[in-house]
């Protein structure tokens, strides 16, 4: 996506979704919406969804969600986070957790801090 105008543009209805890796592993799909700012400097955001599985996950950045659909079990060395449709979360750069989608999974987010 080019961003030219200063001005970027997806919906949530998107369908341009590609796979999203964990490693070897595929975690979902990912439609990019950018994954630089304007600096050009790291900052990715976009629509992530997923069916049912379980996967290790670490943030890579600050790491903003709004859930769209469904539910997700994040669990860390400390805590437990369920999230649900509506739900705005903040998870900081480099939290460790285990994520376990329990139903179609669908976020928006923003990664930043990379």
């Amino acid at each position: 996506m080019s961003n030219t105008s200063g001005f970027l543009k997806t919906t949530v209805s998107a369908e341009n979704y590609e796979p999203f890796m964990i490693g070897d592993k595929q975690a979902g799909e990912v439609h990019w919406l950018s994954v630089t700012n304007s600096s050009d400097q790291p900052t990715y955001s976009g629509l992530w969804r997923c069916d049912p599985m379980t996967f290790d996950y670490e943030f890579p950045g600050d790491e903003y969600i709004h859930v769209l659909d469904g539910s997700l079990l994040v669990e860390t060395e400390s805590e437990s986070y369920e999230l649900n449709k509506g739900d705005v979360v903040l998870f900081n750069k480099g939290i460790r957790s285990v994520w376990t989608i329990k139903s179609s999974f669908k976020k928006f987010f923003v990664i930043d801090n990379c």
